[in-house]
């Protein structure tokens, strides 16, 4: 094992006997803390994303929610497929949905067209274009985590926090309806008045859980972007309204969508009330602060990748080197835990279970 020691030269590290250490690779820790550039170079070659298992991920994921989609709008009510059906609507929905946030994390040009199709077949279709999780750069910022001016964080793990976790679960029922309303009305309204559009902007335009939260201005180019998801989306929106009315589609499909969607919304809830501690007080968090907010799942289960999907299961690492595609992120972890000392603060970071981290919270804003 080896022990580092601070030096006024910067980390040097020691083996046992004091003699400086000769593995190269191997990365310094100093009282706590942990070295996030020499990880990153450590984990160089798993930082690149590889297009061909984005793209077929995400069309099986998608293809098999419209056809578990089907399965249950069509069959007969005593047939025992309906059920899972439905069942795999949800999961193989929530799993597509999930790959907004690696295109958050993706640079321009690395998935070629990727962005391009998951709008068309998933953002566009359940209401949440991608431009909408622009706002997830703040939930990295270094001075922004567990701030105020992080949209996606609440202190739900402090004392007296339990009715805003009950509320935040509760929220995803209205996921769908919030998603008609910013695109079937405001959206139009935002292109007609300046002042719309700016408020629009600034309080409607983020996939956040703090409802607190004011997004910045986008620039021109951005702005762009936006208008181009917007009129999609509100096309579609025109498209189904046009096909209700005309008979084309019945209000058992529109209830059926809005109940898997709610699911899919709600286990997402879940998730996320289990991916970090959400202790902050308000004030920045050093980076190992942060580290130790948050929480990988590395347990070895057929379940969690259900409910925590595209490397959702270590987020810790995740909030660590942001960098590493979904991919990656298990061979990231396995060799990282072979390069840090037992007692790390990355070794800090497993949780065991949703059902255990969600407890432990329940019990720390009791």
């Amino acid at each position: 094992m080896i022990r580092l020691n601070h030096s006024v030269t910067g980390f040097e590290a020691r083996g046992a006997s004091g003699a400086p250490a000769a593995s190269p690779g191997q990365p310094e820790v100093i009282e706590g803390d942990l070295p996030i550039r020499q990880l990153r170079r450590a984990l160089g070659d798993l930082l690149v994303p590889r297009p061909a298992l984005y793209w077929i991920d995400f069309l099986a994921s998608i293809t098999c929610f419209y056809a578990g989609f089907a399965a249950s709008l069509v069959l007969p009510l005593n047939n025992p497929l309906k059920l899972l059906g439905a069942v795999l609507a949800v999961l193989s929905l929530y799993r597509a949905v999930v790959f907004i946030h690696e295109l958050a994390h993706l640079s321009p040009g690395r998935v070629p067209g990727f962005r391009v199709a998951w709008n068309l077949l998933c953002g566009i279709p359940l209401l949440v274009p991608s431009f909408l999780y622009g706002s997830h750069r703040d939930h990295h910022a270094r001075r922004a985590y567990g701030t105020a001016k992080d949209g996606e964080y609440r202190p739900w793990g402090r004392r007296g926090n339990r009715i805003g976790i009950v509320i935040f679960a509760s929220s995803s029922f209205l996921g769908l309806p919030a998603g008609a309303l910013r695109f079937g009305i405001l959206g139009p309204l935002s292109w007609l008045n300046p002042r719309i559009r700016e408020w629009v902007a600034v309080n409607a335009s983020s996939l956040v859980v703090d409802p607190r939260y004011r997004r910045d201005l986008p620039s021109q180019q951005e702005a762009r972007c936006w208008r181009i998801q917007e009129a999609a989306v509100f096309t579609y929106l025109l498209a189904i309204a046009a096909a209700f009315a005309t008979g084309l589609i019945d209000a058992e499909l529109l209830v059926q969508l809005y109940l898997i969607s709610a699911a899919a919304l709600f286990l997402n809830s879940l998730r996320t009330l289990a991916a970090h501690r959400y202790r902050s007080a308000g004030d920045p968090l050093t980076t190992t602060e942060q580290l130790l907010d948050s929480l990988n799942y590395p347990r070895r289960s057929c379940l969690i990748p259900l409910w925590a999907p595209v490397g959702l299961r270590f987020h810790a690492l995740h909030h660590l080197l942001p960098s590493i595609p979904y991919h990656n992120l298990a061979a990231a972890h396995d060799r990282m835990m072979g390069m840090l000392p037992e007692g790390s603060p990355y070794h800090r970071t497993a949780g065991y279970g949703m059902a255990a981290s969600l407890s432990e919270l329940w019990q720390s804003a009791r």
